[in-house]
């Protein structure tokens, strides 16, 4: 016997009013026997639902919660709000938070391979996924293979969903999804400059106390990491983005960006930016005009350096010193100890994450010295010959492409990050943003299709109209 139809609609109406009914004879009662901890529980309750739906939808591809869930995770992965040792490698909220931030990646990660077609992996994506891959099993031979097979695992998750991320939403929503996740991040780290100095600012030694000091690390965790994914997302909206110039959602955006960029002091960070900068600058015609300008003001400032070079250098030196700035802030020692290191296993390196703990332990380096401080000797380090060859392996094809088919936003993105990483690592501890802003110039740089979801070539979430004419060598969103 067929149910009438009023019964049919009118049950789950009846069900659902029941369990608001009970939920809120159960926070009532809570509230009166100032009961939180039901009231958290209820509260958790009412949540999970919810979240649940939203996981299963981001895991499914669904356009719009995979855009929102890709933000989440990379705010996630990329923010601090506890400072901690290098040594110390207890679980707490936040590890937690960051593991099943990983979790959610592979996942994700998992769901879109499945989704694209094999014959849509182009050979320059093979060199990167053999990167990665490559990256992971050195873990094996690391001094802690346990902690390095989680954070290369972690690039690994962040690669491939990126790569899914592009080749399902497009290239419009990746670009996108990294602008607003950087926004969120800079807003959270000027508010902690400001309201919260021990976590917003960078600490330092000054007068025998270890003092905060003006350099914004905000929740980036260092004020070199705030810096670059300041300065990479600068270079997304200017360069790649689809947001209108005359919105003030750019305006806020480009501010934001800026503010975190100057207030963290990187400078190669600011360097990056400007080559960047440069480069489209000489992209837009009059190169003759341009290149020789270029070439006088080159001129000017080596008759300055050769007449006035050690004041020039004192006052671009944080700490009055020249040579600070020749030194690259100590990291030429670094360099030459990470070299000779190098030279005793020269083939596959030390494996991945080793230096946070061989380098520190060099008679002549110091405890800061976790990492190379340079993103070409970090992979030699940890991966030696085989690691680098991998990596500019990539690098040339990602830049073959990009300046063959005259995509400058992309090329501008590359040589962003190969700037930044002459004297910062880049790849290294667990994902984030850094990482993740280079590994998108990497797959922005693949051959270029149509995403595989319907509709999702355009952004899934507007922000901004896409209205004004497509640049040379931009593509147009859509």
């Amino acid at each position: 016997m067929r149910m009438p139809a009023a019964l049919r609609t009118g049950l789950p109406a009846a069900a659902l009013a029941g369990l608001l009914a009970m939920a809120a004879a159960i926070a009532l009662g809570g509230a009166i026997r100032q009961d939180y901890a039901a009231l958290a529980l209820l509260a958790g309750a009412v949540i999970v639902l919810p979240a649940i739906v939203f996981v299963q939808r981001a895991a499914a591809w669904e356009p719009r919660a995979a855009f929102a869930m890709s933000i989440v995770l990379i705010v996630i992965q990329s923010a601090v709000f506890r400072t901690r040792d290098i040594a110390d490698k207890s679980i707490d909220a936040q590890v937690l938070m960051k593991l099943g931030a990983i979790a959610m990646m592979a996942l994700m990660a998992a769901t879109a391979l499945s989704r694209i077609d094999t014959r849509r992996h182009s050979g320059d994506a093979l060199v990167w996924f053999a990167f990665i891959t490559y990256g992971a099993l050195t873990s094996l031979i690391s001094v802690k293979p346990e902690l390095a097979l989680v954070e290369t695992f972690s690039h690994f998750a962040a690669f491939i969903l990126l790569y899914g991320m592009a080749k399902l939403l497009g290239r419009i929503n990746t670009v996108n999804a990294l602008i607003a996740s950087c926004f969120i991040l800079c807003l959270m780290s000027l508010v902690a400059y400001v309201a919260l100095p021990s976590l917003g600012r960078m600490s330092d030694w000054a007068n025998g106390a270890f003092i905060p000091t003006s350099r914004l690390q905000g929740v980036f965790g260092t004020a070199n990491a705030a810096g670059g994914a300041a300065g990479a997302s600068l270079v997304l909206l200017l360069f790649l983005s689809d947001i209108p110039r005359n919105r003030p959602l750019f305006y806020a955006l480009a501010a934001a960006f800026a503010a975190c960029l100057v207030l963290s002091n990187n400078r190669m960070a600011l360097v990056g930016v400007g080559v960047a900068a440069l480069y489209i600058h000489l992209r837009q015609g009059n190169l003759p005009l341009k290149a020789a300008l270029a070439v006088l003001g080159i001129g000017l400032v080596l008759f300055a350096y050769l007449g006035f070079g050690k004041e020039l250098l004192a006052e671009l030196s944080r700490s009055g010193s020249a040579e600070e700035i020749t030194s690259g802030t100590g990291r030429t020692q670094i360099w030459s100890v990470v070299l000779r290191l190098w030279a005793e296993q020269p083939i596959f390196g030390y494996g991945a994450g080793s230096a946070k703990y061989i380098l520190p332990n060099q008679p002549t380096l110091f405890a800061a010295a976790a990492h190379a401080h340079d993103l070409y000797l970090n992979i030699l380090f940890s991966g030696g010959v085989i690691g680098l060859a991998l990596l500019l392996a990539g690098l040339w094809l990602a830049l073959r492409r990009t300046i063959r088919r005259q995509d400058d936003g992309v090329v501008a993105l590359l040589l962003f990050f190969m700037v930044y990483g002459i004297t910062e690592p880049t790849i290294g501890s667990l994902a984030s943003f850094v990482p993740m802003g280079f590994y998108a110039a990497a797959i922005l740089a693949l051959p270029r299709e149509g995403s595989a979801l319907a509709g999702a070539g355009r952004a899934v979430v507007a922000l901004g109209e896409r209205r004004r004419p497509a640049a040379p060598g931009f593509e147009r969103p859509g």
